[in-house]
Protein backbone atom coordinates (compact mmCIF):
# COMPACT_ATOMS: atom_id res chain seq x y z
CA UNK A 1 0.00 0.00 0.00
CA UNK A 2 1.00 3.33 -0.69
CA UNK A 3 1.93 6.09 1.72
CA UNK A 4 0.48 8.69 -0.12
CA UNK A 5 -3.04 6.42 -0.35
CA UNK A 6 -3.02 6.26 3.03
CA UNK A 7 -2.49 10.25 4.17
CA UNK A 8 -5.50 10.55 1.16
CA UNK A 9 -7.95 8.05 3.01
CA UNK A 10 -7.10 9.23 6.61
CA UNK A 11 -7.63 12.88 5.51
CA UNK A 12 -10.99 11.51 3.98
CA UNK A 13 -11.65 9.93 7.61
CA UNK A 14 -11.01 12.70 9.07
CA UNK A 15 -13.50 15.15 6.90
CA UNK A 16 -16.26 11.93 7.63
CA UNK A 17 -15.47 12.01 11.68
CA UNK A 18 -16.37 16.14 11.62
CA UNK A 19 -19.18 15.66 9.40
CA UNK A 20 -20.55 12.51 11.46
CA UNK A 21 -19.96 14.75 14.66
CA UNK A 22 -21.60 17.65 13.07
CA UNK A 23 -24.75 15.75 12.47
CA UNK A 24 -24.96 14.09 15.65
CA UNK A 25 -24.76 17.77 17.30
CA UNK A 26 -27.82 18.84 14.92
CA UNK A 27 -30.01 15.82 15.67
CA UNK A 28 -29.14 16.53 19.40
CA UNK A 29 -30.15 19.94 19.17
CA UNK A 30 -33.65 18.89 17.24
CA UNK A 31 -34.33 16.00 19.84
CA UNK A 32 -33.80 13.17 16.97
CA UNK A 33 -32.46 10.77 19.87
CA UNK A 34 -33.60 7.57 17.21
CA UNK A 35 -31.56 8.70 14.51
CA UNK A 36 -28.72 10.60 16.45
CA UNK A 37 -28.75 6.64 18.42
CA UNK A 38 -28.20 5.43 14.92
CA UNK A 39 -24.92 7.37 13.91
CA UNK A 40 -23.10 6.14 17.12
CA UNK A 41 -21.94 2.88 15.27
CA UNK A 42 -21.13 4.60 12.34
CA UNK A 43 -19.08 6.77 14.04
CA UNK A 44 -17.63 4.02 16.26
CA UNK A 45 -16.57 2.59 13.44
CA UNK A 46 -14.30 4.74 12.37
CA UNK A 47 -11.80 3.08 14.91
CA UNK A 48 -11.05 0.46 12.37
CA UNK A 49 -9.66 2.35 9.69
CA UNK A 50 -7.87 4.60 12.14
CA UNK A 51 -6.18 1.93 13.69
CA UNK A 52 -5.29 0.43 10.80
CA UNK A 53 -3.67 3.42 9.06
CA UNK A 54 -1.94 4.13 11.92
CA UNK A 55 -0.55 0.84 12.25
CA UNK A 56 0.57 1.41 8.78
CA UNK A 57 2.67 4.11 9.62
CA UNK A 58 4.10 2.76 12.31
CA UNK A 59 5.05 -0.43 10.69
CA UNK A 60 6.47 1.53 7.35
CA UNK A 61 8.79 3.82 9.67
CA UNK A 62 6.77 6.67 8.14
CA UNK A 63 7.84 10.07 10.26
CA UNK A 64 6.56 10.41 14.36
CA UNK A 65 4.47 13.42 13.25
CA UNK A 66 2.06 10.58 11.92
CA UNK A 67 2.11 8.67 14.74
CA UNK A 68 2.05 11.18 16.92
CA UNK A 69 -1.43 13.22 15.54
CA UNK A 70 -2.68 10.14 15.00
CA UNK A 71 -2.53 8.32 18.11
CA UNK A 72 -5.33 10.32 20.21
CA UNK A 73 -8.17 9.83 17.79
CA UNK A 74 -8.07 6.04 18.44
CA UNK A 75 -7.77 6.73 22.01
CA UNK A 76 -11.18 8.81 21.62
CA UNK A 77 -13.30 6.25 19.58
CA UNK A 78 -12.12 3.27 21.64
CA UNK A 79 -12.97 5.31 24.85
CA UNK A 80 -16.27 6.07 23.17
CA UNK A 81 -17.01 2.86 21.80
CA UNK A 82 -16.55 1.72 25.78
CA UNK A 83 -18.22 4.47 27.09
CA UNK A 84 -21.37 4.41 24.74
CA UNK A 85 -21.69 0.79 23.74
CA UNK A 86 -19.87 -1.68 26.19
CA UNK A 87 -21.18 0.35 29.26
CA UNK A 88 -24.62 0.78 28.01
CA UNK A 89 -24.86 4.33 29.65
CA UNK A 90 -27.21 6.27 28.76
CA UNK A 91 -25.31 9.77 27.91
CA UNK A 92 -27.34 12.67 29.70
CA UNK A 93 -26.08 15.94 27.80
CA UNK A 94 -26.38 18.36 30.69
CA UNK A 95 -25.79 16.99 34.28
CA UNK A 96 -26.02 19.37 37.09
CA UNK A 97 -22.36 17.51 38.38
CA UNK A 98 -19.40 16.55 35.75
CA UNK A 99 -18.53 13.34 35.66
CA UNK A 100 -14.92 12.56 35.40
CA UNK A 101 -15.88 10.22 32.39
CA UNK A 102 -17.31 12.96 30.70
CA UNK A 103 -14.58 15.35 31.00
CA UNK A 104 -12.16 12.86 29.99
CA UNK A 105 -15.13 12.44 26.75
CA UNK A 106 -14.76 15.95 26.07
CA UNK A 107 -10.62 16.53 26.87
CA UNK A 108 -10.37 13.41 24.44
CA UNK A 109 -12.46 14.49 21.78
CA UNK A 110 -11.14 18.01 21.43
CA UNK A 111 -7.43 16.50 21.67
CA UNK A 112 -8.47 14.21 19.30
CA UNK A 113 -10.31 16.64 16.89
CA UNK A 114 -7.16 18.50 16.82
CA UNK A 115 -4.18 16.53 16.48
CA UNK A 116 -6.42 14.96 12.91
CA UNK A 117 -6.24 18.62 11.79
CA UNK A 118 -2.12 18.76 12.55
CA UNK A 119 -2.10 15.38 10.56
CA UNK A 120 -3.98 16.92 7.79
CA UNK A 121 -1.32 19.98 7.69
CA UNK A 122 1.39 17.47 7.54
CA UNK A 123 -0.19 16.49 3.86
CA UNK A 124 -1.02 19.73 2.87
CA UNK A 125 -2.22 22.76 3.30
CA UNK A 126 -5.35 22.52 0.75
CA UNK A 127 -6.18 19.04 2.96
CA UNK A 128 -5.38 20.99 6.40
CA UNK A 129 -7.58 23.98 5.61
CA UNK A 130 -10.70 21.18 4.60
CA UNK A 131 -10.64 19.02 7.56
CA UNK A 132 -9.65 22.20 9.50
CA UNK A 133 -13.25 23.63 7.94
CA UNK A 134 -14.95 20.47 8.88
CA UNK A 135 -13.56 21.02 12.61
CA UNK A 136 -15.32 24.71 12.59
CA UNK A 137 -18.33 22.80 11.58
CA UNK A 138 -18.49 20.56 14.31
CA UNK A 139 -17.82 23.34 16.79
CA UNK A 140 -20.59 25.76 15.21
CA UNK A 141 -22.78 22.79 15.36
CA UNK A 142 -22.00 22.08 19.23
CA UNK A 143 -22.88 25.86 19.49
CA UNK A 144 -26.00 25.55 17.67
CA UNK A 145 -26.66 22.58 20.15
CA UNK A 146 -25.82 24.77 23.03
CA UNK A 147 -28.10 27.20 22.01
CA UNK A 148 -30.98 25.55 21.44
CA UNK A 149 -31.03 23.80 24.71
CA UNK A 150 -30.29 27.24 26.46
CA UNK A 151 -33.47 27.93 24.83
CA UNK A 152 -35.65 24.90 26.00
CA UNK A 153 -33.96 26.07 29.33
CA UNK A 154 -35.62 28.69 29.64
CA UNK A 155 -38.85 28.09 28.24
Amino acid sequence: MDGNLVDALMVLCSLAYNIIGILIFVLRANERNQFEAKLGPVFNTLLIPFSLFWIYNLISGRDSGRLITGAPIIIFLAYDLWYRTFTDKKPYHHPKSWPIGLYVYVLLYQASSIMLNGYSFLMSLLYGYAVLASYFGSLAAYGYYQYKHKRKARI
